[in-house]
C-alpha cells in the first residue's frame, strides 16, 4: 500500500533546515517519501514562520510542477530512485515565475470597536458558531502549483493523512511528577513581567493553577499535564522581565523538559511525547466551566487572571490546534480565539475539528475586529489587548 509523504519529525537542529523563502536558519521542515524516508527535495516542505513568511510547498505540488516540465514523468520515477538529489536544479524558479517568497498579504484595516477589559461579555460578542462543512478541494478546483502562503490550500495533514496499516500505536511517555514539582517556583522573567501589572494574589492563583515552574536561569517552565494529571512534557521559554516578550535565541528560544530528560537520564531515550493542550488539567479541577483556547501559553496565563469564567487552554502554536488534542474536549463548549491574523486559519481548523467529533465550537472574531494595523502585522493576541487596557486604566 502507498504510504504518503509526511512532514518529517523533529528530532534536532539536524532536522530543520534553512527556509527557502524567508532564508531563516532552522525553520523549515522538510517533506520525507512515505516510501522511501528520503526528503522529496530541498524546497518542499513549511516553514515554521507561518505568519512573517508562509512558504509552504506540498508533495503535490512539486509532482504537479514535475509533470507540467515533462509530461512523461511518472510518481514511480521518483520512488525509483531513493537517493534524490536534493541539489537538483529543478524547481529553483519554484515552478511560478510570478512567485515572490518575500511577498505578503495585507489585510484590511479591521474597524475599530469600544470596548472595556473588566466585562467578558464582550468578548463574548463576537463568535461564530462554526458549521459542520466539509473543507476538502471540489473536483472543479486546481491544485495551485509552486510554494504559496499557508491559508491558499490545504495543510498537509489534510491531504495526506492516511494512516499506514498494521503499525501499532506506541502509547505516550509521562514524566513523573517529581520534575514538576522540584521547578515550581515563581523566579522567572516571566512572572517577574506579570508582577508589573497584576497583584500577588492574582498571579499566585495563576501560577498555582497552571503549576508554573522556573528554571536555574529564569526561565519559564509551561507544564502540559493532561486531563488525568499525567505530566506530558514542559515547555521551556525565556522572556524578557521588562517587555514581557519572548526572548528569541537557538531554536527559536524554545526548549522542552523531555528533551534535556533525554540528554541527561538514558531511561528517557526512547521517550514517547505525545503533546495536550497546555492547561488541560484544568478541565478536571473546574468541569462546568466553558473553555477557550488561545495560541500562546503566556496569553492562556494571562487571560485566566482577568476572564475567571473560563477555562484557558493553549495550543502552543498557530499549528498546535487539532482534532487528536481536542478528543478530550467532546461534547464540550469550546471557543477559540485566534490571534489577528489567524482568525481564517483556526476557521479552517475549527471545520476540521467539528467534522470529526461532538464539539459545540465557536470561533470570536473580537481581536480581528479591533486591532489597527500596526496591531495585525505585530501578530496582537488577548494577552495584549489585556496589558494595553491595563496601561489604560
Amino acid at each position: 500500500m502507498f504510504k504518503p509523504p509526511y512532514l518529517q519529525k523533529y528530532a534536532g537542529k539536524s532536522t530543520r533546515f534553512t527556509c527557502p523563502g524567508c532564508k531563516t536558519p532552522y525553520s523549515f521542515t522538510r517533506y520525507l517519501d512515505g516510501e522511501t524516508l528520503q526528503p522529496i527535495h530541498a524546497t518542499v516542505g513549511r516553514c515554521n514562520r507561518e505568519i512573517k513568511c508562509g512558504y509552504h510547498y506540498t508533495p503535490r505540488q512539486y509532482f504537479s510542477d514535475l509533470k507540467r516540465q515533462d509530461p512523461h514523468f511518472s510518481i514511480t520515477q521518483h520512488h525509483g530512485s531513493p537517493h534524490w538529489d536534493l541539489h537538483s536544479p529543478v524547481l529553483h524558479n519554484h515552478g511560478d515565475a510570478n512567485w515572490n517568497p518575500n511577498a505578503s498579504s495585507h489585510p484590511a484595516p479591521p474597524q475599530t470597536i469600544s470596548d472595556t477589559i473588566t466585562s467578558p461579555s464582550n468578548l463574548s460578542q463576537h463568535q461564530k458558531q462554526v458549521p459542520k462543512i466539509s473543507n476538502h478541494l471540489t473536483t472543479n478546483q486546481k491544485e495551485p502549483t509552486g510554494p504559496h502562503l499557508l491559508h491558499t490550500y490545504l495543510e498537509p495533514s489534510e491531504q495526506f493523512s492516511v494512516p499506514q496499516p498494521n503499525q501499532p500505536v506506541k502509547p505516550p511517555d509521562f514524566i513523573p511528577h517529581k520534575y514538576l514539582k522540584r521547578s515550581l517556583s515563581l523566579n522567572s522573567n516571566f512572572v517577574r513581567f506579570l508582577s508589573k501589572h497584576f497583584s500577588d494574589l492574582q498571579i499566585a492563583e495563576a501560577a498555582n493553577n497552571y503549576l508554573l515552574g522556573a528554571t536555574r536561569n529564569g526561565e519559564v517552565i509551561f507544564w502540559q499535564i493532561d486531563i488525568n494529571g499525567k505530566v506530558r512534557t514542559g515547555k521551556i521559554m525565556q522572556y524578557n522581565s521588562q517587555t514581557g516578550r519572548r526572548i528569541k535565541t537557538g531554536y527559536g528560544g524554545i526548549n522542552w523538559v523531555h528533551h534535556k530528560l533525554k540528554k541527561s537520564n538514558p531511561s528517557f531515550s526512547d521517550f514517547n511525547l505525545s503533546q495536550c493542550y497546555f492547561g488541560e488539567h484544568l478541565l478536571r479541577l473546574y468541569p462546568d466551566k466553558p473553555i477557550a483556547i488561545v495560541e500562546a501559553e503566556k496569553t492562556a496565563v494571562i487571560a485566566s487572571m482577568i476572564y475567571h469564567n473560563y477555562n484557558w487552554l493553549a495550543a502552543g502554536n498557530l499549528n498546535g490546534l487539532n482534532v487528536e488534542k481536542s478528543r478530550v474536549l467532546q461534547n464540550k463548549t469550546v471557543i477559540l480565539y485566534p490571534d489577528v491574523g489567524c482568525y481564517d486559519r483556526w476557521l479552517k481548523k475549527a471545520e476540521q475539528i467539528n467534522l470529526e467529533l461532538s464539539l459545540h465550537l465557536i470561533v470570536s472574531d473580537f481581536l480581528e475586529n479591533f486591532a489597527n494595523p500596526q496591531q495585525t502585522h505585530l501578530g496582537y493576541d488577548i494577552a495584549d489587548y489585556i496589558i494595553e487596557k491595563k496601561k489604560i486604566n
